[in-house]
């Protein structure tokens, strides 16, 4: 009795198949998610375009190997379909499913990976297939050969037999040589998309006569990272534990993953100030076992999608059970985008630091008071420094700068302009409500400004030389410095089009015109055009006139004063308050 029972045992394990090789995809229309690859595979098949090398890359578990099986089987069928497709019935193609292929070879280089390897397959290439029309050689992880090994199969990857076929597979592309790339076609397989995954685990659900909750196989689907192996992996692991029916419930406590319901919970918490039940919340997911980390991610990814939700044309990018959309959306009503783009921030700061913090837990408590209080401070902080700061940049501009200096008129326009169209959010006692402004005011106040700039437009004058001639000498007037009005008047003027060109005698001259005027910024107030340039160069000719400004002899203590005085006139009052006296050598 002992001994049928052991045979039972033994019968049952060998009979069972997973997921992951019992629905391993045998035709190119059962390949999930790689659409651009299979179409472009089976478009070279239909036109006799088949290359004799294929390198496929991708990450781990969503069809490289096989896709280069059905890629070896249609090649060797003998009856493929009209969109070529294999039969999976001719006698090259059973024999493949039975391992029993003399044509097809399968070399996993993780563990063939040295010289002798390669060498010995390279000996193979040289005879002719036994039966069919190819020999194909499918190497997997093809990353892992050695650099020797990739040298001694280069020429025969580059021109083999014409009866022999290589596909490449591997994850690492990076890895490769150079030289091998440029020898293959490259096809990069992308992830399989969620919804993707969903659906074919729906599809083996209804063959195994499984119950499977939508919102199960979404956990399944987002924990295999797009990876179909992993999924049916996990999937099988899923069926051990919950048999014929796989809840929610079943696939959170399986996978050790927190319920999304404590997010909800947490940001229903942070809404309304409640600290006290947040530190409850968080010490209940700490107390169930879960790590501190697992809980940030969570929050992020909570706040990220709340963001999405906000915006309806993103909708698109929502990630998360659909049961918990509706969900989703009446809560992201309640939170404003800035106070969202506040907990990414912090919870994401938090995450980098976490690794360097002796106590984990108290870390992660200040951050969830400081979110706690995130919006009040940040309302607070809004409508105090919005009219704070308005109020300072107006009264800037009117008495910080001396009357020369002030905004220009069409500067102080664009500024009135800017303020009036932004939001201003101000505090405002009971008694100051009756004077807000109305909408009909604000209105007249921007047509009072855009006539005040049509009338200084039309002030303007035109560019030319006559003109700026004029120009410059009321410039060259309105000087306080003698030194510089020297250097000034020894000038030419030239006017072409929108450009003024001003020639000066020597470098000194150059730079202080260039340095003290600022021509370009002050000519845009007074002649027409939009884009008006000032260009200053050196004239060896007015060298001779320069002397009128050079000094012929070294100046004495009170003539440097004096000069300077000229320039600063304000020497003089704190010469008089200090008391300072000026000693002659």
């Amino acid at each position: 009795m002992i001994h049928d029972l052991i045979l039972r045992h033994h019968f049952i394990m060998e009979g069972f198949l997973v997921s992951a090789r019992k629905y391993r995809p045998l035709r190119w229309s059962d390949v999930i998610g790689q659409e651009h690859i299979t179409l472009t595979l089976k478009n070279s098949l239909i036109k006799s375009q088949v290359a004799h090398a294929f390198l496929f890359t991708g990450p781990r578990g969503i069809g490289k190997t096989t896709c280069a099986r059905i890629l070896a089987r249609v090649l060797n069928c003998e009856k493929p379909t009209s969109d070529w497709e294999p039969c999976n019935s001719c006698l090259t193609c059973k024999a493949f499913q039975e391992n029993n292929s003399f044509n097809i070879f399968e070399l996993d280089a993780a563990s063939n990976n040295s010289v002798e390897d390669i060498r010995s397959l390279v000996e193979q290439v040289r005879y002719q297939p036994q039966y069919g029309k190819f020999k194909i050689y499918i190497i997997d992880e093809v990353h892992m050969l050695s650099s020797a090994a990739f040298n001694a199969f280069l020429k025969t990857l580059e021109e083999p037999p014409p009866y022999a076929k290589f596909i490449l597979a591997t994850t690492e592309k990076n890895k490769i040589l150079p030289t091998i790339l440029s020898r293959c076609q490259v096809y990069d397989f992308r992830r399989i998309s969620v919804k993707d995954i969903i659906q074919q685990l729906q599809i083996i659900c209804k063959n195994e006569s499984i119950e499977a909750n939508t919102d199960a196989l979404y956990l399944i689907a987002q924990k295999s990272d797009g990876a179909m192996r992993d999924a049916l992996s996990i999937f099988d692991r899923i069926r051990s534990f919950a048999g014929k029916s796989i809840s929610y419930k079943d696939v959170l406590e399986n996978l050790n993953i927190l319920d999304a319901e404590y997010y909800f919970k947490f940001y229903d918490a942070f809404l309304s100030e409640d600290l006290s039940r947040i530190y409850l919340l968080f010490d209940e997911v700490i107390r169930l076992g879960f790590e501190i980390e697992i809980l940030l991610e969570g929050l992020a990814t909570h706040a990220r999608n709340l963001l999405i939700c906000k915006s309806p044309e993103l909708i698109q990018l929502f990630e998360g059970a659909e049961s918990f959309k509706e969900k989703y959306l009446n809560q992201s009503g309640n939170c404003s985008k800035s106070l969202l783009l506040s907990c990414l921030d912090m919870i994401n700061e938090t995450e980098v630091n976490l690794s360097r913090s002796r106590n984990k837990r108290l870390h992660t408590e200040i951050l969830f008071a400081k979110i706690c209080h995130l919006q009040r401070s940040s309302i607070h902080t809004l409508t105090e420094t919005k009219s704070d700061t308005i109020e300072k940049r107006v009264t800037e501009k009117k008495i910080s700068k001396p009357i020369n200096e002030q905004l220009s008129e069409r500067d102080m326009t664009k500024e009135t302009l800017e303020l009036a169209s932004k939001p201003v959010h101000v505090k405002l006692s009971s008694s100051a409500i009756g004077g807000i402004p109305k909408l009909s005011s604000l209105e007249s106040l921007k047509d009072k400004i855009q006539n005040q700039e049509k009338e200084r437009l039309d002030k303007l004058i035109e560019l030319n030389q006559d003109s700026f001639q004029i120009y410059w000498q009321e410039l060259i007037t309105a000087q306080r410095s003698k030194t510089l009005q020297d250097y000034m008047k020894n000038t030419r003027i030239e006017v072409k089009e929108n450009t003024v060109l001003i020639y000066t005698g020597s470098n000194l001259g150059l730079e202080s015109i260039r340095a003290e005027l600022r021509i370009e910024d002050e000519i845009k107030k007074v002649f027409k055009g939009e884009k008006l340039f000032v260009k200053v160069e050196i004239d060896s000719e007015l060298n001779s006139k320069e002397e009128i400004v050079k000094p012929k002899s070294l100046l004495t203590e009170r003539q440097k004063y004096e000069l300077m005085l000229n320039t600063y006139p304000i020497l003089d009052e704190l010469q008089k308050t200090l008391q300072l006296k000026i000693v002659e050598d």
